[in-house]
């Protein structure tokens, strides 16, 4: 059942409605053009940016789906780190307004585009969940209603690669996008916060949401992405932001230049703070572990909470570099300009990542 009710919103969220309800959906923009890669670099990984199949609106099967869908379209998905031979998941969330009413009991039309190249394949309809039909927890994503999963390791398993799967809500063409990326043996990953650690201060976020400028990133900060990237090694991006911020979250990556990789906020309307996201950080990276048996080769922060996230992950203290941070940094590297770490940041690999 689809309830109109409010929703407990942190100051970030409330700062942020004015904007998106005059402008609609993120912007998109057009990618910049790829930096020119270092000698012996590895392949930059695929963009993954082919037009999605057409989708005409047929109409929503209930009535109160119509009333729902008078707010903007705030869908997104989940995008998930996999292992060729383990679970496989495409998670989404359709939901509308500022209050990000479920879509429930609505028909979402799911193609997938393997390997990031080639024609799309369609996956199928499937049914958006509603209060009385929860789906279990999935992936570490409790069903709060409006939601699919789609198990492709049944039937439609993906094989070490980029993967992007398109999901249009039928009632309206409305639709969101997640990526996969199945790793191979001895794969590694970097992970990285956004806010104030890529993003010019820790609420610049806020600014673009009510009409500013996006915010700018720190010089370099994109570079020392690169760096990462062009030696394999994969990039994790996660933010205490809200989930619903996930599409414009991937627009400004894309936009100031820094390598695709997989993208994760929290699961809630709120987002996190202090504790709270320390606390959501580090079951993130649990879950990175246990799925993958992955802990990252390299940290990137600007927060205590960063700190006391990487240290309960256990990567290396000499591999954790933290903006303009000062205090106990548990043998942490502080820094103050990205554009220094570039170089030790690169090191040429034996074998790229396919």
């Amino acid at each position: 059942m689809v309830v109109l009710r409010p929703a407990p919103l942190a100051p970030l969220v409330l700062a942020a409605i004015s904007f998106v309800a005059c402008a609609g959906a993120p912007r998109q923009a057009d990618a910049p053009a790829p930096p020119r890669p270092r000698a012996g670099a590895c392949p930059a990984r695929p963009a993954c940016d082919a037009p999605p199949p057409e989708a005409l609106p047929r109409g929503f099967r209930h009535t109160r789906s119509r009333l729902v869908a008078a707010g903007w379209p705030r869908h997104r998905g989940r995008d998930l780190f996999a292992r060729a031979d383990g679970p496989q998941w495409a998670i989404a969330k359709f939901a509308y307004g500022p209050q990000d009413d479920d879509l429930e009991d609505e028909d979402v039309e799911a193609y997938l585009l393997r390997g990031c190249s080639g024609a799309w394949e369609r996956l199928g309809t499937f049914r958006t969940s509603d209060d009385d039909h929860p789906h279990p927890t999935t992936e570490g994503i409790p069903d709060t209603g409006g939601r699919v999963y789609i198990d492709l390791a049944a039937g439609r398993r993906l094989e070490v690669g980029r993967h992007r799967v398109h999901l249009a809500v039928a009632g309206d063409a409305t639709s969101a996008d997640l990526f996969i990326e199945v790793l191979p043996p001895g794969a590694q990953v970097a992970v990285t916060d956004v806010d104030g650690t890529l993003t010019s201060s820790e609420v610049a976020v806020v600014s673009e949401l009510v009409g500013g400028a996006p915010p700018a990133a720190h010089p370099g900060a994109a570079d020392a992405m690169r760096a990462l990237a062009e030696s394999g090694i994969y990039l994790f991006y996660v933010t205490a932001r809200p989930e619903w911020l996930v599409g414009s979250t991937r627009v400004w990556l894309r936009e100031q230049g820094f390598p695709p990789g997989i993208l994760h906020t929290t699961i809630g309307v709120t987002g996190a703070f202090g504790g709270a996201a320390a606390k959501y950080k580090t079951i993130e990276l649990g879950w990175l572990k246990a799925r993958t048996g992955i802990v990252p080769s390299f940290g990137f922060g600007n927060m205590p909470s960063d700190v006391a996230t990487y240290t309960a992950a256990g990567i290396a203290p000499s591999r954790c570099y933290y903006y303009k941070l000062g205090g106990d940094l548990r043998g942490g590297v502080p820094h103050d300009d990205y554009r220094g770490l570039v170089r030790a940041l690169f090191r040429p690999q034996a074998a790229c990542a396919p």
